[in-house]
């Protein structure tokens, strides 16, 4: 998998532009930013301009802090009753999802940044309406008030939905309740719906990652990745022969069958098979059968010997045929689509800011997979 970090900060910058100059736009990379890498990736969106990044969880948010010490990280998740000690070590910034979080917040008995979670429609996490209600009563946020109050679309990429209006009308009413210093609604299908959805920030993932999940028809975002993997073999197979498990495809003539090192141990979705096409140069070429753990096969019988010989590598994400086209073609999620082959490839990054940057990763994440490491990780305590 080929990285274009000039593309992301790129869409950094046009979502930047889009919202305005009195919008702060935070970046999301967690899950390993989306599977690309979360020590590159956060270095390329640094060098763009960004000041707050949010992590899944504090593994992640270590990592990050081993590597850049300065920048605001934000953790969506984990437990700050738990583990506050190792927020204000190393400067994290907790989301508080609960009352309980919200009740050590508030007897920390030191000035603690976070940003606060409320529930708006999307039943996952945070204080409801009447939660916030209540701790106004009891006096809780007049110690320390959130620096950030935070919620979640739940139909964002569907920009008729009723349910979008409730949830920001929701937002709206414990954003005028608590006066936080910013309020924050909107994530990246969000942005496409308007203004009234902004408010003092917005954070994106997928857009960052040239996901248009809101299917905008001008879509200013870059694709990124671009994935190639290698022709291992070619078989002549006779007419009427099945291909790969479950014979869900069986040859109409004599055909060449090439076979290719990917699979969906690589985060290939098995859906796949028979769906898509891969690209050999100006030519394109089916994908037959089923696909593998490792290999998935494709009829070349229409390309020439020379241009599909073992050892040559076929495009199967490009500028034209991108993570958003494969996915659709699939039936899944571009970001699953895309989380997973980040995961499951090796990675190559084009555009690097920083020659030692992947260096850099590289030893972050040998750092967090070392025996002394693993012993000291909060999770383990």
């Amino acid at each position: 998998m080929e990285i274009d970090l000039a593309a992301i900060r790129a869409n950094f910058r046009n979502v930047s532009t889009l919202v305005g100059p009195q919008v702060r736009v935070a970046a999301v990379v967690k899950s390993d930013a989306y599977g690309l890498g979360l020590v590159n990736i956060a270095s390329t969106l640094i060098d763009a301009g960004c000041d707050l990044l949010f992590v899944a969880n504090l593994d992640e948010a270590l990592l990050l802090r081993s590597s850049f010490s300065e920048i605001a990280i934000a953790v969506f998740r984990d437990e700050f009753d738990r583990f506050g000690t190792w927020y204000k070590s190393h400067g994290l910034i907790p989301v508080v999802n609960n009352c309980k979080e919200l009740h050590a917040v508030s007897t920390a008995g030191e000035a603690q940044t976070y940003f606060l979670n409320v529930e708006t429609g999307f039943s996952r996490f945070g204080l409801s309406v009447g939660d916030v209600q209540r701790q106004i009563l009891l006096r809780t946020f007049e110690r320390y008030r959130p620096s950030i109050v935070l919620s979640h679309l739940a139909c964002g990429e569907c920009i008729w939905d009723a349910t979008n209006v409730l949830q920001r009308d929701r937002f709206r009413a414990v954003y005028d309740l608590l006066k936080p210093t910013r309020g924050s609604l909107a994530a990246s299908a969000g942005v496409w719906l308007g203004k009234s959805y902004h408010f003092d920030m917005v954070r994106i993932g997928s857009a960052l990652y040239g996901i248009n999940n809101a299917g905008t028809r001008t879509n200013p975002l870059q694709p990124v990745a671009k994935l190639r993997a290698r022709i291992l073999d070619v078989r002549n197979v006779p007419k009427g022969e099945a291909v790969g498990y479950g014979a869900t495809f069986r040859t109409a003539r004599a055909s060449r069958i090439a076979i290719v090192a990917i699979g969906y141990k690589h985060g290939l979705p098995w859906s796949c098979a028979n769906k898509v096409f891969v690209r050999l140069g100006e030519y394109l070429a089916p994908l037959v059968g089923r696909i593998s753990m490792e290999y998935l096969t494709i009829d070349i019988t229409d390309i020439p010997a020379g241009r599909c010989s073992p050892g040559i590598f076929v495009e199967l994400l490009s500028e034209d045929f991108t993570v958003n086209d494969l996915a659709a073609a699939a039936g899944v999620s571009p970001q699953e689509a895309l989380t997973r082959l980040g995961a499951g490839c090796p990675r190559k990054y084009l555009n690097l800011s920083s020659p030692s940057a992947a260096v850099t990763a590289n030893r972050s994440m040998q750092a967090m997979s070392s025996p002394s490491r693993a012993k000291s990780r909060p999770m383990d305590k």
